[in-house]
């Protein structure tokens, strides 16, 4: 993996699990592999929680995602009462500020949180062919 060290997340847990077959392309891994001896402390997971069976509740893929950016097109879009129910089921799961910043596209949305969004597009009969506003490759430190 080819990033930026500045870009892992303030105490993300790296992984000491040598023998796992997900390792050459797990973020965990790879933040132990390129840790600085400058830094005087890691987080690291606990060695008798993962797996080396390709399975690891922990694994992490270092392969950049399609996360969404804004979708300020769905409003003009949608009717008034389906915009409404939009509008409210991404409040009860984001909160109200985190909403409005998806929204403006100010915070990148993950893929899981895309599929949040097509459910409720769905589940309130928007057009099939509405789209977020952009898209942009990063890196899912997550998995999420």
């Amino acid at each position: 993996m080819n990033n930026n060290a500045t870009a892992i997340p303030h105490n993300y847990e790296a992984c000491l699990t040598n023998n796992c077959p997900q390792r050459e392309h797990c973020l965990r891994a790879w933040v132990w592999d390129n840790r600085k001896s400058s830094v005087q402390r890691y987080v690291v997971l606990n060695p008798d929680l993962t797996t080396s069976d390709g399975h690891c509740p922990f694994y992490c893929d270092d392969q950049p995602q399609r996360y969404a950016l804004g979708f300020t097109n769905f409003q003009r879009r949608l009717y008034p009462d389906q915009y409404k129910q939009f509008m409210s089921a991404c409040i009860a799961r984001f909160g109200r500020n985190p909403y409005f910043m998806r929204r403006r596209g100010d915070t990148p949305m993950s893929p899981s949180e895309q599929a949040f969004i097509r459910s409720v597009l769905k589940q309130i009969g928007a057009p099939e062919d509405i789209d977020f506003d952009g898209f942009e490759e990063r890196i899912n430190w997550y998995g999420d």
